[in-house]
Formats: structure tokens, C-alpha cells, sequence
């Protein structure tokens, strides 16, 4: 029986695709429209309500219709995408949607924390006929756990270019990408952040290889080689991919969505992203220059031996588990962004240095915390973090 606290707690059926794994859950309509919202689209200069090509309203009054008839019936699911907030950011882990051990889908409150990736006129028809006093009724969702805006468009172009006659770039340029953008010098902050963080959980040298999960909630990794495979079950944390993400672009862009459509919108000539200098600078995006400039390699470089100086410091030799979980990860994101706002001579960031700043942490105060696993726990161990490099 689902915890009169939750607000939902349903039996999920695990997929795994080439493309990623995904859930299968069954969720009243009128629980699903509370806990979903639509990404805001433009195409061009043109503004659009919603990533399915501008909301239909005579749609969406057919669909309303229909579903106050006895012959209702929506075979087809509803593709989200959770844990994103409609700013683009994801939400504190406390929030989160979770699969727990026993493939039950938990959703711990009625906010909208999941973005509808396809199936907004279903949805917008479903809210109206239950507005207008229409039947209650279960719906089929397949759900992507932490699925990044990049991928959310990959997910809608492929359906709707496949299934329907849609232009596959029209489908792309809803979510603010560029179909042809396979050449890094185009990629929008985002994008970039998503190429390094896969390298991060692949590189040999990175700490954080085969530990970045993506779309796994309570699942083990599994991996080829029997000894590391061993080796990680005996030490099993793993961070999710939209965690690693929004670490990542928020050392270069503080509106990566606003960069996005700027850099992919429509123009005679095509642009690559130099045409961002023209954008006036905002606060507090210390690595900018770097992912201005094309030097990706610098870029990834500094992030990976900042967290190798973490592994070496913090995570081995004074090894405390909370600083590997969310909320740790995320308050060691924010030390390194306030550490390159202080150090324009990136030259000077080699593993040593970073090694030599972390050792002012006294893990002590953390590990004294009355912690809290969500925003506010991320301040409390940011704030000693902070405190102590500055000291």
C-alpha cells in the first residue's frame, strides 16, 4: 500500500532500448496533469506553446470530447521526462521521481517536475474533459529518469519524423537545437556538457568512470570485467548523468537555454557558437572564454583533474560517502565554480594546486551536519567547503 505522504506510488515496468532504458507506469489522469508541464518552444523568432508545434485548441476540444465518451481509450503513452523543472534545472533529490528496489514508481509531491516530451494535446484534452467533470481514467506514460534537454529533442524529432511528416529540423528546432550540429564548434553549452561527461565516465583516468548512471534509479551497474565489477559492488555509488550535466554547464553558461536558441536559431548564414560573443556577458560563468574559443580539451582537462585532486583528497584519504552522493556532488560543482572565479590563470589549476586548496576542508563539520538531502543540504556543505578554501 502507497504512503498516504506520497502522493504517487505505482508499478513500473522497466524497458531497455539501444537508445536508453525507460518505465512503463500506469497513472491517473487526474494525478498525471499536476505533476507534468510542457518546455517552452520556439522555432526561429516564432514563439510556440509547447514542443509539439504550438497547442492545437481545436485539438485539444475534439480530445476533451472524446474523453467523456464510453469509447475512450489512449493505447499509446506519454513520453516524460522527470526530475527536469521547467527552467531547465533539475530538482533537489528529495523531490525526485524515484523506481525504488521493487519497481515501484514513488512521486513524493504534486509539483511539476516532469516535461512532456510527446503527447501535450492528450494531456491539454485529458485537464480539460476532468475540468468540465469528465471521468477519472488511467493512462499508459513510458518515463525517462534525468533525461537531459538534448536527448528530450532526440526523442521527439525520432518519433515525429518517423511516425508523422514532420521536418525532422523543424522537430529539433522546437527544443533549440540544430539537426546538423554533429561538429562540436556548434554545440550549445549543453551539448558540450553531455560529450564531456560521457568521457568522464569513460576515461580510465577519471574518478568517475562507470560511476555517471544514466536513467538508473536503485539499479546496479553492470560491468565487463568481473574484478571491477566486484570492485564496484563492494563500494556501489554512482551520480546521475543530469547531475553531472548542470555541474558542467553551469561553469560556462547561466542560461544555457537562452545560448541554445540564440545559437541555433534561424539565420542566412549559419553560425557557430563565436557568435555568442556577441551576447553580453553575464555573471558568474568563470570557464565562458574557454567554451567560446573551442578549447573543449582545456575545458574537460580542468574539470577532470579538480575531481581527481577530490578523489585523492577527500573521497580516498579522508573518504566520506555524503560528499559522493547528489547533494555532495553538486556543493563540489559550486566550490569548483567559486575556485575558477578566483583563478583566471587556468594555467595554474594543475591536480597539485587543487589538491593543495581541498586540503583546508575539515570534513568534520560535514560529517557533523543534521544534513538534508536536498537544496538546502547542498548549501550547508557548500558553505564549509567555501569557508574553508577562502580561509
Amino acid at each position: 500500500m502507497a504512503d498516504k505522504n506520497i502522493f504517487l506510488e505505482r508499478q513500473a515496468i522497466l524497458v531497455n532500448q539501444p537508445f536508453g532504458e525507460f518505465y512503463i507506469v500506469s497513472i491517473p489522469a487526474s494525478k498525471l496533469v499536476k505533476i507534468v508541464y510542457s518546455l517552452p518552444a520556439k522555432y526561429g523568432e516564432i514563439s510556440l506553446d509547447g514542443v509539439q508545434r504550438g497547442l492545437n485548441k481545436k485539438r485539444v476540444d475534439n480530445i476533451s470530447r472524446f474523453c467523456k465518451t464510453e469509447n475512450a481509450l489512449f493505447p499509446n503513452s506519454i513520453i516524460l521526462a522527470a526530475n527536469i523543472l521547467e527552467d531547465g534545472s533539475y530538482v533537489d533529490s528529495d523531490k525526485e521521481w524515484v523506481i525504488s528496489s521493487n519497481n515501484q514508481l514513488i512521486v513524493p509531491f504534486p509539483e511539476k517536475i516532469a516535461s512532456i516530451v510527446d503527447g501535450q494535446h492528450r494531456i491539454e484534452g485529458l485537464k480539460k474533459s476532468l475540468e468540465d467533470g469528465g471521468e477519472d481514467f488511467d493512462v499508459v506514460c513510458s518515463i525517462y529518469m534525468d533525461l537531459p534537454a538534448p536527448r528530450q529533442a532526440e526523442v521527439f524529432a525520432t518519433i515525429n519524423f518517423n511516425q508523422q511528416k514532420v521536418d525532422k529540423s523543424l522537430a529539433y528546432q522546437l527544443f533549440g537545437y540544430d539537426l546538423d550540429a554533429s561538429e562540436p564548434k556548434y554545440w550549445a553549452p549543453d551539448t558540450l556538457a553531455i560529450s564531456l561527461v560521457r568521457i568522464l565516465n569513460s576515461s580510465d583516468v577519471s574518478p568517475f568512470k562507470n560511476h555517471i548512471a544514466y536513467g538508473m534509479k536503485d539499479k546496479y551497474l553492470k560491468f565487463k570485467d568481473s574484478d571491477e565489477e566486484k570492485l564496484y559492488l563492494n563500494d556501489p555509488w554512482k551520480i546521475s548523468t543530469s547531475t553531472m550535466v548542470e555541474g558542467v554547464v553551469r561553469l560556462i553558461s547561466s542560461n544555457p537555454t537562452f545560448d541554445r536558441y540564440e545559437l541555433h536559431k534561424k539565420r542566412t548564414i549559419r553560425k557557430d557558437r563565436s557568435i555568442l560573443k556577441e551576447v553580453q556577458r553575464r555573471s558568474s560563468e568563470p570557464w565562458r572564454p574557454l567554451y567560446l574559443s573551442y578549447k573543449d580539451a582545456q575545458l574537460y582537462d580542468l574539470i577532470q583533474n579538480y575531481f581527481i585532486a577530490v578523489n585523492n583528497v577527500l573521497w580516498i584519504d579522508r573518504g566520506l560517502p555524503l560528499l559522493r552522493k547528489t547533494i555532495g556532488i553538486q556543493a563540489l560543482f559550486d566550490l569548483l565554480k567559486v575556485i575558477a572565479e578566483d583563478n583566471p590563470n587556468i594555467n595554474e589549476c594543475s591536480i597539485d594546486r587543487f589538491s593543495e586548496m581541498l586540503n583546508k576542508i575539515n570534513l568534520e563539520e560535514i560529517q557533523n551536519l543534521d544534513i538534508n538531502y536536498s537544496g538546502v543540504g547542498r548549501t550547508q556543505i557548500r558553505t564549509i567547503l567555501v569557508n574553508a578554501y577562502k580561509e
